[in-house]
């Protein structure tokens, strides 16, 4: 069963995360590391399902609280692992998403850019006022990724 047809990971659409739901978060941050990911020649499938899960949990989410911000990379992980098969890879990129606020330490750069790009989503999702200027700001960061990777 895909991972967006499910009816537990459907829910996300009722949780607020960063003023909005957490479904269409999840989104955006696949989006992006999907495009990155594919352009830089690198595991885009994985990244892709990894980045689609890495806030994979229903529970109420008070941002201002430092113990969820910590611990719900763990939660992520484990609720995907209830419904889905995960690789190594995919499993780094849910647990390690929210480093450095997280202790868990990116092992590949798949994950590395997941966790870039999901702070830049934070960022463009809370600044939601400056849709325009922002859609800009991640335009740019694509490109200075797009641009950096081709010469790594």
């Amino acid at each position: 069963m895909p991972i967006i047809s499910n009816s537990e990971y459907q829910k996300t659409k009722d949780c607020i995360h960063h003023g909005m739901d957490r479904y269409n978060h999840m989104m955006r941050v696949a989006y992006y590391s999907y495009r990155i990911t594919k352009f830089c020649h690198l595991n885009y499938v994985s990244t892709t399902k990894g980045a689609i899960l890495h806030d994979f949990f229903l529970d109420d989410y008070d941002e201002k609280k430092a113990h969820m911000l910590v611990n719900h990379p763990k939660i992520a992980l484990e609720n995907s692992l209830k419904y889905f098969e995960l690789n190594d890879l995919e499993q780094d990129i849910i647990k390690a998403h929210m480093f450095p606020v997280g202790k868990t330490l990116p092992r590949y750069l798949e994950s590395w850019i997941v966790n870039l790009v999901d702070d830049f989503a934070c960022f463009y999702e809370r600044s939601y006022v400056l849709k325009e200027n922002m859609s800009v700001a991640c335009s740019m960061v694509i490109l200075l990724f797009m641009v950096f990777f081709k010469r790594w």
